[in-house]
């Protein structure tokens, strides 16, 4: 297969993805678009083996390290800057503080996938057992971030219901204003 027939394909796919993705959610239903983006990476992948012609050279990888780490580097910024704009209002709305909490933690492990995988590239060489080995670490890792978010997150805040605000545990701040519908 031709690059240039590859790269075709991967934009057909990506029109395709575009449109279940859009549909899916707009009818709440998530997981469809999962399977989709599931399904169609693996098909990339397995077309990408396909392309007899060079896709990227060193200069490109060396170009998209720089892009990347410069993005992990703004996005940190404006992430902890934003988390403690927030969490500096949550007096006003508690709902603030579980916004910044979460840049806060999703920063917190952006930054440390990246320091991890960097360290892993650095020192080892790829093959496709470390691949493999590469891909089930990350998938465990990500297993325990829902999990431990799940665990740890607050029981204590107050839920709709019929109209009114009901207290589900001991939420330390008063119902909130907005209409309960």
């Amino acid at each position: 297969m031709t690059l240039k027939k590859y790269q075709k394909i991967r934009l057909i796919i990506t029109i395709i993805i575009a449109a279940i993705f859009s549909q899916s959610i707009s009818m709440n239903n998530f997981f469809i678009p999962i399977v989709t983006l599931l399904v169609s990476t693996l098909i990339l992948i397995y077309l990408r083996k396909k392309v007899t012609e060079v896709m990227v050279d060193e200069r490109d990888k060396e170009i998209g390290g720089k892009s990347a780490l410069l993005a992990i580097q703004i996005y940190s910024w404006l992430a902890v800057i934003i988390m403690f704009l927030m969490y500096s209002l949550k007096n006003i709305n508690p709902f603030y503080e579980a916004v910044a909490l979460t840049l806060a933690f999703s920063t917190c492990i952006l930054m440390l996938l990246y320091a991890l995988i960097f360290r892993y590239y650095n020192k080892i060489k790829m093959t496709d057992k470390k691949l493999a080995y590469t891909t089930l670490v990350l998938v465990l890792f990500v297993v325990m971030a829902i999990l431990s978010l799940r665990v740890f997150s607050g029981e204590d805040n107050w839920v709709c219901s019929d109209g009114q605000w009901v207290k589900h545990g001991q939420p330390d701040y008063p119902a909130p204003q907005i209409e309960c519908k």
